[in-house]
């Protein structure tokens, strides 16, 4: 009984960005029958072994682990499948492979379905967040939504529904139109028309779509620097120093959040430390959103929190309970510098002035850790080291070091000292 072996390999080998991974399988006598699925995940060429057909593990990329995991069930579907066609006496068509391969591993994917051309920008876009739902992080997916919910309330004001060939650039000023009109920052209208690229190229790839107005240069994601706050040394200490004994669940919020701020990490991370985490004089760990392996060195005060929880950290509340007890701390810790926060909301620029503390949020603690960590003149790629981040781009938005504060850092600096 002759089982044929899929074979994975990428749509484009040579592309620089991320691309679909497919299994393909070459079977009957002449081997002229080619069944082809879709794994639903992309990679980055770079990562990916020809000769294994598999992504590369390594501590530069520990993630991909769980893609192999994946790839292994989906070639192990395939030949239960085939074999129990075999069985029946019958040499399966490729989309009957395709259809009952799909119905094994309970995945419905978008680019297999010959029964329904789907042209609907919020039909195809419900069905990749179906599709992708336990591939992707929770905020990836919440993020999804949220624009799926736009696009549709954007159907119900105009009183059509959007198929791919309506997606144009005069669409895309409608829409930013439409989110002005709700109330939405240029940023959040950044992240909606980021997702809609991301719904229309997906549609593209999966040979749905072939309107490319999209790709256009004039369908960029509007976006602006909006100032986020770091907390210095000295106002870390003065949270760190709080009498907080009379109140637990503030204490717990207060000690996890100096952990974020001599760490980096993030809340979906630093609220997940357990003992088994802490080597050493190090903390480890393979961060949630990137599945980028991370170690950290544990510092004096970091050191003191575990060993108060006898290395056993308690449960932490939600992010939402969390950043309102933390601004609630930070108002006690008398954080009361004057910050100007300037960005435009409804399309008309806005500048509010507020107290630090009630700008205070989990994610603060990541970029304190970067801003004072660049004052201190630590090597750039370093902190990256610690902090995860990929792309310098990318790191140097958590860079929020003031000119004042950066002048005050290089006239230390031997060169100034001349």
């Amino acid at each position: 009984m002759f089982i044929p072996e899929p074979k994975f390999y990428l749509k484009d080998r040579n592309t620089k960005i991320p691309t679909l991974i497919y299994m393909q399988a070459k079977y009957s006598a002449d081997k002229q029958e080619r069944f082809m699925l879709s794994t639903g995940n992309k990679i980055l060429p770079d990562e990916w072994d020809d000769i294994k057909q598999r992504a590369i593990i390594s501590k530069r990329v520990v993630g991909n682990s769980d893609l192999n995991l994946w790839l292994d069930k989906m070639a192990t579907a395939f030949k239960t499948v085939f074999r129990s066609f075999l069985l029946d006496g019958k040499i399966p068509s490729a989309t009957e492979l395709r259809d009952r391969t799909e119905e094994v591993l309970n995945i419905k994917v978008v680019a297999a379905s010959t029964k329904i051309k789907i042209t609907s920008l919020i039909e195809f876009t419900k069905k990749f967040i179906e599709e992708y739902k336990s591939l992707r992080a929770p905020n990836t997916i919440k993020s999804y939504v949220s624009t799926c919910t736009r696009i549709k309330e954007y159907e119900t004001w105009c009183g059509k529904q959007f198929q791919f060939e309506d997606i144009t650039i005069e669409w895309r000023a409608g829409f930013i139109k439409f989110l002005q009109s709700c109330g939405n920052t240029k940023n959040t209208e950044g992240k909606h028309i980021k997702n809609v690229k991301l719904f229309m190229n997906e549609a593209t790839e999966r040979g749905l779509n072939t309107n490319m107005a999209f790709k256009s240069k004039n369908f960029s994601k509007p976006s602006e620097d909006v100032y986020k706050i770091f907390l210095t040394m000295n106002e870390i200490y003065k949270i760190a120093n709080l009498d907080l004994t009379s109140d637990k669940a503030k204490d717990i919020v207060r000690d996890f959040f100096v952990i974020a701020c001599q760490s980096s990490l993030r809340y979906s991370d630093f609220t997940r430390i357990r003992k088994e985490n802490i080597k050493g004089d190090y903390l480890q760990m393979v961060t949630t959103k990137t599945g980028q392996e991370v170690i950290i060195p544990i510092s004096p005060s970091v050191r003191s929190i575990f060993e108060k929880y006898n290395y056993e950290m308690p449960k932490a509340p939600c992010n939402q309970v969390f950043n309102r007890c933390l601004k609630e701390i930070g108002k006690q810790a008398e954080l009361n510098e004057k910050v100007a926060i300037t960005k435009t909301v409804a399309g008309v620029k806005k500048t509010e002035i507020k107290e630090k503390w009630e700008l205070l949020s989990s994610h603060v603690g990541r970029r304190s850790l970067v801003s004072n960590c660049i004052m201190e003149g630590i090597n750039t790629s370093s902190i990256m080291l610690i902090s995860g981040h990929k792309s310098l781009r990318v790191f140097q938005g958590y860079v929020r070091v003031n000119q004042q504060q950066n002048a005050e850092v290089l006239s230390k600096h031997p060169f100034f000292q001349k």
